[in-house]
């Protein structure tokens, strides 16, 4: 049966948000790697790499999301206005 007692447990997350890519003092210019022809990553198959691929559908669909994204936080945000300003001159009355 449950005890009823609950606890929070202790977690660690890592993001290479650098990509794994060396120290800026030894890494080479993002040009070099993200490039359609005679880049250093040219060679690679089976991955999408921006800069080097391009395929329409995925780049509709990639600003098709950020737009989705952009309008959910202005509608949102456009709800929340109108919601306070009801409440304001409910209170008023």
């Amino acid at each position: 049966p449950y005890s009823g007692k609950y606890d929070f447990v202790k977690t660690e997350m890592v993001w290479p948000i650098t990509h794994m890519i060396a120290p800026k003092e030894k890494s080479v210019s993002c040009i070099q790697c993200h490039t359609g022809t005679g880049g250093r990553l040219a060679n690679i198959s089976g991955v999408y790499l921006p800069g080097r691929d391009q395929n329409s559908w995925v780049d509709r669909i990639g600003w098709l999301a950020a737009a989705a994204a952009l309008a959910g936080v202005l509608l949102h945000g456009l709800g929340r206005a109108i919601a306070a300003q009801r409440q304001r001159q409910g209170g008023v009355k």
